[in-house]
This record gives structure tokens, C-alpha cells and sequence, in this order.
């Protein structure tokens, strides 16, 4: 009887404390609800009767860089209802109001914006009606260039300027490092009537034949760089004036070098293509074929050959020079190279001494050099010295690529002022 009236009791409990939990659960849900309607309510408090309206943003936005200023380009897309353009920089301290009339189609913006500071500048824009309603915010970023950059600039060097016998003025222009944005330079000469003219020369160019130029003249010349892609502004070097002497010259070639080409041929080889050069001094890392021959390649009648990739190990420091000993004097060390591709370091050299100096000791060490590209030396002995002459260079490659300068002849003139 005990047992069966505890039963009894603890059913009766568990009916009434189920109800009791039921109760509670819908009692948070409608109160769950009231919270909710009077978040929604506090939401139209806040916004007030009605939708929010957005005007239509700016659309594909472009920011070019300049001096001291940006250029903004945009496009009004279908919001006919946009009366204002807002453009907010330097954290919104600073700013610029666009009035817009908008037409029937797309419409254009592209706005110079002054006076910015230089470096990366963060942009915000936006567009308005004439309610005051405001889009979405666009975000770009832009760069601002000036007196930091312009700094790190420098005119473009020249390893020789001559008229020669023949009334011919060549200028031998120095190489320069592209990643500074330079693109070109620009050359002004009076010509054989007198009259001033101004060129613009690629920096592609290396060798620039100047046309009608008057004998025994001056040049003034300045550098041109664009810092990128996107800038709208160019900006120059400060001019530099340069005399252009006339001379002729005499070819020693024959009293003074050996194995000079057309025709380089190799002292030994090994298989049918590489060898190794007669009369040259060779580096061992120019000999990279087979680990014992190159220098020379059995390529057009046999040439002096610098390659790395495609097979061949990486050239370090390669040399390939003929040592002799020259009068006091002015010379000038000429190669023939048609076929060469660009990249590493290489160059033409002389050097006093028995040797030439490392690659990266070329521009201290030497008496003078150039570009290999640009295929002439000019050098000036102000006694009788032993040099060594000829050519350094680091190349690589890998797989099915590779650097490489082939060399078929070479040519050694007294240059004679006139």
C-alpha cells in the first residue's frame, strides 16, 4: 500500500511540474517576442518612417599617380538621382565636393586632385542626392610622388660622344637600372643651320647617331622617368651640358690583339661545338661545358662565347681578357655582337695589370667600361701602361632558359682628336 501510494504521488508531481515547465516556456517565448517588437521599434525610431535610401556609388574607380597629386577617374552608372561627388583623404582631414549633373547616359569623372602629400594615400568616396542620402563608401588606395623621389633620380651617363673623320656624331649612352621608371632621354643640339633641336631618345638605345650635327658643338641632355604604370606625370633630371670633341681614328687592332675574329678559333675542343679560345685568357667559370671547355663556340665561323642555362652551368665572375701594353693615349675598344639576349651583368673592361677585376669591382677597379650592349669602350691613357682588355660578366639560367653574348669579332683604334 506504501509503495503504491508513493507511486501514485510522484506521477502526480511530474504532471504538475511538467505543466509548470510548459507555462514558463511559453511565458519566455512571448517575452522573447516583446523584446523583439521593441527592438523593431527602437529600429524605426531610429531610421524614421520608411526605407533607407542609398544612392548609386561610383563605379570602376581608378586612381593614377602624379606629382603632388592624384587623378581620379570614375564612372556614373544608373542613379540619375546623384547630385554630389565626395572624395575624403589623410584619415578624412582632407577633402574635395564634385558637383554632378547627370545625363541620360553613362557619365564620367576624372578629377585632379592638389597638393596631396607624398607617398600611399587611402581615398574614401561618395556619392550624394539632393537629399542628403549617401552610397555605399569605395575604398582605393594611390600613390603620391615628389621631392623624395625625385631625389633618387639621375641623368642618364654617356661612355662616349665623337664626331668623327666622316662628319658622323655618335653618342654611347651608359646603361641604367629600369626598375628606377626611367624611359627615355632627351637629347637638344644645334644642327649645321643653326637651328636648335630637341630629340627624345628610347633607353632601349644605347648607341644614338645624332643627325646633322654641328661640328665641334655642345649637348645638353636630361632624363626622363615615369615612378609607374599608373603615374600621369613625368618627371626629369636637371639638364647636363657635354662638348662633343671630332676626331679620327686609327685601327691598331692587328699591332696589339690576337685572334680578333671574323674567324675566332679555339685552341682545343671538346666535341664539335666548345672549345677553349686561343690567345684569350679564359676564367674557369666560363668554361662550363663538359666542366673543361668554353669561351669559345664553333657558331658563324667560330666566336667568343659567354652562355649560362640550357644545360650550362651558372657563369660567376667569368673573364675572358688578352693582356698587352699600350703608349699613352686615347683609345677605343670596339666589338661586333649580333646575337645576345639581356639580363645579368656583363660588361667590356680594361684594367692596369694582368687581369680584370671582379664583376663587382668592375666600376672601381677599372680604367674604364661600358655595357656589353652597347658594344664600344672609350678609354684614355695618360701613360705607357700594361691593361688587360676584354670582357666580365655574371650570367644564369636554368632548364630551357638562359643568358648568352656571342662575339665574333673585335677592334682595337687609336683615336686621334682633331
Amino acid at each position: 500500500m506504501f509503495n503504491a501510494k508513493m507511486n501514485i504521488d510522484m506521477k502526480n508531481n511530474i504532471k504538475k511540474l511538467t505543466k509548470h515547465i510548459k507555462f514558463a516556456g511559453l511565458a519566455l517565448f512571448f517575452v522573447s517576442i516583446l523584446a523583439s517588437c521593441a527592438k523593431m521599434d527602437d529600429y524605426k525610431n531610429f531610421i524614421g518612417d520608411g526605407e533607407i535610401s542609398y544612392t548609386g556609388k561610383l563605379d570602376s574607380v581608378k586612381i593614377n599617380s602624379g606629382r603632388y597629386r592624384v587623378v581620379l577617374n570614375g564612372l556614373f552608372l544608373a542613379d540619375p538621382k546623384v547630385k554630389k561627388c565626395v572624395v575624403y583623404w589623410n584619415n578624412k582631414a582632407d577633402s574635395v565636393v564634385i558637383p554632378v549633373t547627370r545625363t541620360a547616359n553613362v557619365d564620367t569623372l576624372k578629377l585632379s586632385i592638389t597638393n596631396i602629400k607624398e607617398g600611399v594615400q587611402n581615398f574614401i568616396i561618395y556619392t550624394y542626392d539632393d537629399k542628403g542620402n549617401k552610397s555605399i563608401p569605395v575604398y582605393k588606395t594611390g600613390r603620391v610622388y615628389g621631392d623624395r623621389y625625385q631625389a633618387t633620380l639621375s641623368n642618364r651617363g654617356i661612355n662616349g660622344a665623337f664626331t668623327s673623320e666622316t662628319n658622323v656624331t655618335t653618342i654611347e649612352w651608359g646603361g641604367m637600372d629600369r626598375v628606377s621608371g626611367v624611359f627615355a632621354t632627351e637629347l637638344i643640339y644645334i644642327d649645321n643651320s643653326n637651328v636648335e633641336k630637341k630629340v627624345r631618345i628610347p633607353i632601349d638605345v644605347n648607341n644614338y647617331t645624332v643627325p646633322n650635327f654641328k661640328e665641334k658643338g655642345t649637348i645638353k641632355y636630361r632624363t626622363l622617368f615615369l615612378p609607374d604604370t599608373m603615374s600621369v606625370d613625368t618627371f626629369y633630371t636637371e639638364y647636363t651640358s657635354m662638348y662633343i670633341p671630332k676626331f679620327s681614328k686609327v685601327d691598331i687592332t692587328a699591332t696589339y690583339l690576337k685572334n680578333v675574329g671574323p674567324g675566332i678559333v679555339a685552341s682545343s675542343m671538346s666535341g664539335t661545338r666548345w672549345g677553349i679560345l686561343r690567345d684569350w685568357v679564359t676564367s674557369a667559370s666560363v668554361k662550363n661545358a663538359s666542366g673543361t671547355v668554353g669561351g669559345f663556340e664553333n657558331k658563324s665561323g667560330g666566336v667568343i662565347s659567354l652562355e649560362a642555362g640550357w644545360g650550362l652551368p651558372n657563369v660567376t665572375d667569368g673573364k675572358i681578357y688578352q693582356t698587352i701594353t699600350l703608349p699613352e693615349g686615347n683609345y677605343r675598344f670596339e666589338i661586333v655582337m649580333t646575337d645576345f639576349n639581356t639580363g645579368g651583368s656583363r660588361y667590356l673592361a680594361v684594367a692596369e695589370g694582368t687581369t680584370l677585376p671582379n664583376v663587382a669591382n668592375i666600376t672601381s677597379q677599372s680604367i674604364a667600361f661600358s655595357n656589353l650592349e652597347s658594344k664600344m669602350l672609350n678609354f684614355t691613357l695618360d701613360a705607357n701602361k700594361q691593361v688587360s682588355l676584354g670582357f666580365a660578366a655574371t650570367l644564369t639560367g636554368s632548364g630551357s632558359t638562359g643568358m648568352y653574348a656571342k662575339i665574333p669579332s673585335v677592334k682595337l683604334y687609336r683615336i686621334n682628336y682633331l
